[in-house]
């Protein structure tokens, strides 16, 4: 993949926000249009959680929330743990080529949740429940 090619040269999108009437146009408009023409690199955690919720460019969205979660598994942009948790609900058509990786990922996870500042011990346990329930789906054919 081209890293410094724009969403919209990617998918060959041609969007006109201007096509959209004042009264028709809606945030997710404006986000839509900004999305498209930034860079897979300009994708923020704000980006790439809406397009998991939004099942949008999902190739693009799981590679760069796995870059996420590789730097911090806990990190999400409404909770702790949102994009762990949005990763481990994609289809696994996206997840599969990414197995091995996940993988690691997830067990170093899982040793860093002994240590993270929860704000209580029913979050350390909640994530750890989906640590192990996305390590089994991974190992699911």
């Amino acid at each position: 993949m081209d890293v410094e090619k724009k969403i919209k040269d990617i998918y060959n999108i041609s969007f006109n926000l201007a096509d959209i009437s004042k009264e028709d146009r809606c945030p997710m408009h404006d986000w839509y249009n900004n999305l498209i023409d930034k860079t897979f690199n300009q994708l923020d955690m704000f980006d790439v959680t809406r397009m998991l919720i939004q099942k949008m460019f999902l190739e693009l969205a799981v590679l760069k929330a796995i870059t996420f979660i590789k730097e911090n598994p806990f990190c999400g942009q409404r909770y702790e743990s949102e994009l762990l948790e949005l990763l481990y609900k994609s289809d696994r058509c996206y997840l599969k080529k990414y197995t091995i990786e996940l993988e690691e990922i997830l067990r170093a996870a899982l040793i860093k949740n002994k240590e993270y500042d929860w704000l209580c011990e029913d979050e350390r346990k909640e994530f750890s429940d989906l640590v192990c329930s996305f390590l089994k789906k991974l190992q699911t054919e």
